[in-house]
């Protein structure tokens, strides 16, 4: 008996430590879990949903192949749809058996723009053929866009990737195990040779034959236990993303706003070098367009004459996004380089144009900033004509030209804070009119309130408004008994109008971009502004 079940261990371990063996060997789990699909050649993007990168444990990587430069941009999957829009695109939604995955097929026009550079992206990665992005975060509700110049059929593969954190719990006790039971049958075998010569009753050998039988039958009815135990059908995890925002979240992320900013700054720079108003118009409009042509016209007749300060890029104090679901959208900057704090507004015509410097502000130095809301959730843009607070955005505006226009002691002047611009505006007017008078002239004052207005609410009950005036003086020489009077015009006029002296009316224009935060109550603060000259002209 000792020397059959001492045979029967001997085998048993063998096949024990055989099947920890084949743990760490054959049937060791692989390093990599991975999950690959072809694209169809119609689809000029891919697009991959929030989740997908996040089934099974990160670091993980996305990567496509294809033909010529691709790129993998990353975004809220609410901005991808929108730049997407109408176009094709094949969608990753999921993981299929056999390692591939799910793909779902949106119909729409065969083109789309080249995605490398948009500002609507948070990150991106480009390369030639192959191109791969790491991913190590959360999966919130961040998507992945891929295409290469928008043609169909630049992507052909996407593969996604993770490390494999699989264990073989049972290899290492299974090796150890098998050994044991190994050598008990060694043990065993040694002693049944040293007894075999005493055994001699047949009958009870045929009994321990019997019973040696069984014990082999049920010995090696452990090896399909272990090694059937691990086997069955895994489910495939799905994806989990965050929940669909129920309200307008931030327009611009801190990392996209870095982006933007440089991004503004270097172009504008450039166009100011050349005086391109072409140039221009890739990077500004609205207020901040119109400003800078009429400056850049002014710059080629008066050499001297300066244009308006560079875009202060060096930092970003504070991340002004716009909360917005909707295009075209609007968002501000409150940036700094040197001395310099700036009010940027900057505008988006929709998901894939740049934004654009819709104003430049000047913030007056000692501003202290109210409470801005966390740049995550951003802040509300408001209406034209928004109610809630001291005045309207838009009367804010009209009040405050009128008060430029009325004098110090105006109605409207006393619902505005005692600021320099406006003290220096009317000592201007003052100094105007004294030496108009003196050279026998009158003089006449203006200022239109403009219809382009950006306002944003605060984390309080106040709002940031910003707006335009255009502001212009009139000097006419005085006429008696049929005569009239001649001016003498002075650098900027004279080179302006192409004359050194005139008997016409003389009108100079001046471009103010102007910044006020309207409390809920009490009076109006002027808290940055941007003055340019924008012309003169006769008559």
């Amino acid at each position: 008996m000792r020397y059959t079940l001492a045979v029967i261990l001997m085998v048993v371990g063998v096949v024990v430590s055989g099947l920890g063996l084949l743990q760490k060997t054959l049937w060791a789990p692989d390093d990599t879990i991975t999950a690959t699909t072809q694209i169809e050649g119609s689809a000029p993007a891919v697009i991959v949903d929030p989740g997908m990168l996040n089934l099974y444990d990160t670091p993980a990587k996305l990567t496509a192949e294809g033909t010529g430069d691709l790129t993998i941009a990353q975004a809220p999957i609410e901005s991808i749809d929108a730049w997407i829009g109408d176009s094709a695109a094949a969608r990753v939604t999921g993981l299929a058996t056999g390692g591939g995955l799910t793909v779902e097929a949106k119909d729409g026009a065969a083109e789309v723009p080249n995605p490398a550079g948009a500002d609507l992206w948070e990150a991106e990665v480009t390369g030639s053929g192959t191109v791969s992005l790491d991913w190590n975060a959360e999966a919130n509700r961040t998507g992945f866009l891929i295409a290469g110049t928008g043609q169909p059929g630049e992507v052909t593969s996407v593969t996604l990737s993770w490390p494999s954190n699989a264990a073989t719990p049972w290899a290492i006790p299974l090796m150890i195990a098998g050994g044991v039971i190994f050598v008990i049958g060694v043990v065993l075998l040694i002693l049944g040779r040293r007894t075999a010569k005493r055994e001699a009753d047949r009958r009870k050998a045929r009994q321990d034959r019997r019973r040696k039988l069984a014990e082999y039958g049920t010995a090696f009815a452990i090896v399909p236990v272990l090694a059937l135990s691990a086997c069955g059908t895994e489910e495939l995890p799905k994806p989990e993303p965050s929940a669909a925002p129920t309200a307008p979240m931030a327009g611009v992320s801190a990392t996209q706003a870095e982006r933007i900013l440089g991004a503004v700054a270097t172009d504008v720079a450039a166009a100011d070098e050349k005086l391109d108003k072409g140039a221009l118009e890739a990077r500004a409009a609205g207020p901040a367009l119109d400003q800078r042509t009429a400056a850049y016209e002014v710059k080629k007749k008066v050499k001297d004459e300066k244009l308006p300060p560079a875009v202060a890029a060096d930092d970003i104090v504070v991340n002004y996004t716009a909360a917005t679901d909707a295009w075209p959208r609007v968002t501000s900057l409150v940036t700094s380089a040197g001395d310099s704090t700036q009010l940027l507004a900057l505008t988006q015509e929709d998901p894939r144009s740049d934004y654009k410097l819709w104003s430049q502000t000047q913030l007056v130095p000692g501003t202290k900033l109210p409470e801005i809301a966390d740049a995550r959730q951003g802040s509300p843009l408001l209406d034209a004509t928004a109610e809630g607070f001291a005045k309207t955005p838009q009367q804010t505006l009209a009040d405050y030209a009128k008060a430029l226009s009325s004098g110090a002691d105006s109605k409207e002047a006393k619902t505005f804070e005692a600021d320099d611009f406006s003290k220096s505006i009317w000592a201007n007017q003052k100094e105007q009119k004294k030496s108009a008078e003196a050279g026998k002239a009158s003089v006449k004052f203006a200022y239109e309130p403009g219809k382009q207005i950006v306002a944003q609410g605060t984390a309080g009950d106040a709002a940031v408004v910003t707006g335009v005036i255009e502001a212009t003086s009139t000097i006419t020489p005085q006429s008696e008994g049929g005569r009239t009077g001649t001016l003498t015009l002075s650098t900027p006029q004279k080179e302006l109008t192409g004359e050194s002296s005139t008997q016409k009316p003389v009108t100079t224009s001046t471009y103010q971009v102007l910044t006020f935060l309207v409390p809920k109550d009490g009076k109006v603060r002027l808290i940055g502004g941007l003055e340019t000259l924008s012309g003169a002209k006769l008559g």
